[in-house]
C-alpha cells in the first residue's frame, strides 16, 4: 500500500506522461507486477527472442529490483507543462542522462534483491554509479537505448495509442466527477491519498503514467527533480492481445521494419521521427540505410526531405503485415 501526501497545489499541477522508457523498464522487468500484466505476457516472450548479447547487458541490473518495483522506474519518467506529455525515448533518455549518477545508483543499490538476480557486472555498475562515474552512466543508458531498439520500438506506436484513451478516460472522469481528487482516488486502490496539514507553497504537482506492463499494484516515487510520480496500471484491459512472429524485423532489424511499415504513407525526416517516438537523428539513420537498401526512395521537398517507399518496399510490407501489438 502507499500512501501519497498532497497539498491543495499538487491538484492544480497534475500531468500525464506516456513514457516508453518507463515501459521498458518495466516490461524487461519479470517481477510478479508484470507478470499479472495479459498484455506483458504475449509481449516479452516474442520481444527477448531479439535481445542479443549486445543489447541484453542492462537485463539483470533491471532484474535486481525487489519484490516487484523496477528499481529506476520513478528517475525515468519525467513531465513538463499540462495535459498528456509524450516525450520521444531519446528525450528521456536525455534525462536520466542529467540525473546524478550517484542518485541512480543509491536507488539500485537500495531497492536490490537477493539471490541470482546479482551479478558481477551489475555490481561494478552500481558501484561506478555511487561513486559519481560518467562512464557508468553513459553505460546505463547506452544499454537502454540498445535494448529498446530490439525489443520495445515497433510496438511503442501501438501502445502509445492505448495509454492515451486510459487518459482520455481519466480526463473525464476530472470534468464529471467535479474535479481531480475523486479522479485520484479512483486510480488504483494501491493508494491511500493524504492531505497535508500545514502549507507548503503552491506544490510540486504531480506525474501520472499509466502503464500497460505492470497490473499488481502502482509504483511511487520522487522523480529526479523531486516530483512525486506514480505509475498506475491501466484501465479496462481486457481486449485481446495479437503478436505473431514478425519476419519483417528478423530480416531488417526492429527499428528498420518500423520504419519500413510506417512509410506506408510518405514522410519528411521529422514526420518520421514523430510518428514513431524516435529522434530525427535516428529516423534519418534508418531511412538512408533503407534507402541504400532499395527499399526507400528520398527526394527533396523544399528545405526538408520525404521519403517513402519503392516498389520493391512496398511489395515487402505487404507480404510481411504489421505484427506489433493490437488492442
Amino acid at each position: 500500500m502507499e500512501t501519497i501526501d498532497y497539498g491543495t497545489g499538487d491538484l492544480g499541477r497534475v500531468r500525464f506522461v506516456l513514457s516508453p522508457l518507463g515501459h521498458l523498464i518495466h516490461g524487461v522487468h519479470d517481477g510478479p507486477c508484470s507478470r499479472q500484466s495479459p498484455w506483458r505476457q504475449r509481449w516479452w516472450p516474442r520481444a527477448r527472442r531479439q535481445v542479443s548479447l549486445g543489447s541484453g547487458r542492462l537485463v539483470p541490473l533491471i532484474n535486481r529490483a525487489h519484490p516487484d518495483a523496477p528499481a529506476f522506474l520513478p528517475l525515468a519518467i519525467a513531465g513538463d507543462g499540462d495535459g498528456a506529455a509524450t516525450p520521444t525515448f531519446e528525450q528521456e533518455l536525455d534525462r536520466l542522462r542529467a540525473t546524478p549518477p550517484h542518485l541512480l545508483g543509491y536507488r539500485l543499490a537500495a531497492n536490490s534483491g537477493p539471490g541470482p538476480r546479482r551479478t558481477d557486472d551489475s555490481d561494478r555498475l552500481i558501484r561506478g554509479l555511487r561513486n559519481q562515474e560518467d562512464a557508468s552512466l553513459r553505460a546505463v543508458v547506452d544499454g537502454l537505448l540498445a535494448l529498446y531498439r530490439a525489443t520495445l520500438m515497433p510496438d511503442w506506436p501501438t501502445i502509445s495509442e492505448r495509454l492515451q484513451r486510459d487518459v482520455s478516460m481519466r480526463r473525464r472522469q476530472i470534468q464529471q466527477q467535479d474535479g481531480t481528487l475523486p479522479m485520484l482516488t479512483n486510480l488504483h486502490s494501491d493508494i491511500t491519498w493524504r492531505p497535508r496539514t500545514e502549507p507548503h507553497g503552491p506544490g510540486s504537482g504531480l506525474i501520472l503514467a499509466p502503464c500497460l506492463f505492470g497490473q499488481q499494484r502502482a509504483h511511487c516515487g520522487p522523480g529526479a527533480d523531486g516530483t512525486q510520480v506514480v505509475v498506475y496500471p491501466t484501465a479496462e484491459l481486457e481486449e485481446s492481445y495479437v503478436a505473431p512472429d514478425d519476419h519483417l524485423a528478423a530480416l531488417l532489424g526492429a527499428g528498420r521494419a518500423a520504419v519500413l511499415r510506417s512509410l506506408a504513407a510518405p514522410a519528411s525526416t521529422s514526420g518520421l521521427a514523430r510518428r514513431l517516438g524516435i529522434s530525427a537523428p535516428t529516423a534519418s539513420t534508418h531511412a538512408a540505410l533503407l534507402r541504400n537498401a532499395g527499399l526507400v526512395s528520398t527526394a527533396r521537398d523544399g528545405k526538408s526531405v520525404r521519403h517513402e517507399l519503392t516498389a520493391v518496399g512496398r511489395q515487402l510490407v505487404e507480404l510481411n503485415p504489421q505484427a506489433a501489438a493490437t488492442f
